[in-house]
């Protein structure tokens, strides 16, 4: 397990589906087709490469309020409290600062998840027009839709899909890069939720890497009964940290 491999793949993500401009500072990750994705849509900045933290502030809210998009500001994984030490300086350039904690969890187990034989669960190649509607649309995040299909573009995704009666009804999505194996999402179609959909893509997922022998796979889980999910699956709670977001109120 190489948490600074991960952490370092957790900043960089959105490399995998979006574009994006290089600064000394960071990245500016942006899709002006599809503005109300968060991850499509934000500046990643490094505490050690910033020398002038107002010009870099004015310098990002330009970028994305020329664009049309609004300005969100991430700080790297690894700068632990820093937006909070310039928790004034980014109020008084129109930002307003928030945490999110982040319990990083890494498939170190086997998994001992049973899934249910009525949901079918498989490894897909190529974009279909019925995700979108019957797992997208029918989960309320419509946004999402255009994230994936750049995704499946690359070599480098893994995308599972589960199906019940042959109709699909949840997906996960996750990329390899640099030695690590970033899970990226897991949805389930609102109706069929609670009926071990989720369960049985994580149990075919995990499967699979430790087949193929992927290392430093990780996530994030998304409240508690999520986190038992993982667990099960074989993932392990390694570090928890504080994400560190800045959004634009003016």
């Amino acid at each position: 397990m190489n948490l600074l491999k991960i952490y370092r793949e957790e900043d960089l993500f959105p490399r995998e589906f979006t574009v994006f401009a290089e600064r000394e500072y960071g990245l500016l990750f942006y899709n002006e087709n599809n503005k109300d994705s968060y991850d499509s849509n934000h500046a990643i900045i490094f505490k050690d490469r910033i020398n002038n933290v107002a010009k870099t502030l004015e310098d990002i809210t330009e970028f994305y309020r020329d664009k049309g998009i609004k300005p969100t500001i991430y700080q790297s994984i690894t700068d632990d409290g820093y937006f909070e030490s310039i928790r004034e300086e980014l109020a008084a350039h129109g930002y307003d600062v928030y945490g999110e904690e982040n319990r990083y969890m890494v498939l170190l187990d086997e998994c001992k998840i049973v899934p249910n034989p009525l949901i079918e669960v498989r490894k897909i190649e190529k974009w279909e027009d019925t995700f979108r509607t019957n797992i997208f649309e029918a989960a309320g995040e419509p946004w999402e839709t255009d994230v994936v299909k750049m995704a499946l573009e690359k070599s480098n995704t893994l995308f599972f899909v589960a199906y019940i009666d042959g109709c699909p009804v949840g997906m996960t999505r996750a990329h390899t890069k640099d030695g690590v194996c970033r899970v990226d999402y897991l949805l389930v179609a609102t109706e069929h939720r609670k009926k071990g959909v989720g369960r049985a893509i994580i149990q075919t997922f995990t499967k699979y890497c430790m087949k193929n022998k992927i290392e430093n796979c990780f996530l994030w889980p998304d409240g508690e009964s999520a986190e038992r999910i993982y667990y099960e699956a074989g993932f392990r709670l390694a570090e928890v940290k504080t994400a560190g977001r800045a959004c634009y109120v003016k």
